[in-house]
């Protein structure tokens, strides 16, 4: 079967399948409004896997993402953080598509410090502020290599590195803070996952995405001082392996506690694994016919976050999972592995 009739027999199969799942329902759903927060610090321009620095691995995964088909409509903004601030790129307000969204993505370019803490709460703000009285899906996409070291002292999330690793957060640290945000909405109440405090409406859903871009095999450290950048993280008073672990624990227990995908993406990730491409459910870097058994073998399954063929990261594998790979059939593949 050539790749004009495979697509034209997914189209059909994708058909079938949202009109079976009642999945073309004229019932209003929620908006999801997505938040992309990029590192662009100095340390992205380290390398990560063969060929490529973090900072190009997290454009890649954005850019993924944003190719993915969403079951409800997504509003997009776009910041991106380094020395004290994060700088918004477009807001909620600027209604701007997906395919601009990667045109900015791909326009940044990295140096200076890591303000994380600030940068991470004053996203889920304007996450927060738009359309507050409206029930919607909220989602920050992070993009980050860690290491918080410049976050001034007078923001809502400055704190001391927690000297106790998550779960078991210190009271007042940077990341007791960060994770309060996210799960209740303020900076110092602590409360569960997913309840957010009022004013917030009930039943008002945050998620946390991270792409965790970081070293596994030479010191953070050494590798910064090698490349002459971000004094501020030689200065943190914090072993490098302490630090990535650290980072690593914190990273994913939010990203769990919300819901939310964790990606740890070394320089020893296979290039196919550290950027999926859409539709690439077995992650072997072709997205072909035998990502489409995967998708749907596990059809109408309600499945862990991160799962691969979960492309849209809804925790259920659908009918727009299924788009997915139809709209990027063929792609990263030879001609005789479609």
């Amino acid at each position: 079967m050539n790749l004009a009739s495979q697509r034209r027999f997914l189209s059909r199969t994708a058909m079938a399948l949202a009109c079976a799942g009642g999945l073309y329902s004229s019932a209003a759903m929620a908006d999801e409004h997505v938040l992309v927060l990029l590192d662009v610090t100095g340390s992205m321009t380290l390398q990560s896997v063969p060929g490529k620095t973090r900072l190009q691995v997290a454009k890649d995964n954005i850019n993924n993402f944003l190719d993915t088909v969403a079951p409800t409509p997504r509003k997009y903004a776009f910041w991106k953080f380094s020395g004290t601030a994060a700088t918004p790129v477009f807001n909620f307000s600027d209604n701007k598509t997906a395919a601009e969204i990667k045109a900015a993505v791909n326009l940044a370019t990295a140096g200076g410090n890591t303000p994380l803490a600030h940068s991470i709460c004053a996203g889920i703000d304007h996450l927060l502020a738009f359309l507050p009285n409206d029930f919607h899906i909220k989602r920050v996409y992070l993009a980050t290599d860690g290491e918080e070291n410049t976050t001034p002292v007078a923001d809502q999330c400055h704190g001391p590195f927690s000297a106790n690793p998550y779960p078991n957060l210190d009271a007042g640290s940077w990341q007791w803070k960060v994770r309060n945000k996210a799960c209740t909405g303020f900076a110092n109440e602590p409360g569960p996952c997913g309840v957010l405090l009022p004013p917030y409406p009930p039943g008002l859903t945050m998620i946390v995405d991270i792409d965790h871009l970081f070293t596994d095999t030479v010191p953070f450290a050494a590798a910064a001082r090698s490349e002459g950048l971000e004094d501020a993280e030689l200065t943190t008073g914090l072993s490098a392996a302490a630090s990535l672990n650290e980072d690593a624990t914190f990273f994913k227990g939010i990203s769990q506690e919300t819901k939310g995908r964790y990606a740890s993406i070394t320089p020893s990730t296979p290039p196919s694994q550290a950027a999926p491409l859409p539709g690439d459910a077995n992650l072997d870097g072709c997205v072909n016919v035998t990502d489409r058994s995967l998708v749907l073998s596990l059809y109408g399954k309600t499945v862990p976050a991160g799962t691969p063929a979960d492309f849209n990261r809804t925790l259920v594998v659908d009918s727009y999972d299924h788009q997915t790979v139809l709209n990027n059939f063929g792609r990263g593949c030879t001609a005789t592995a479609k």
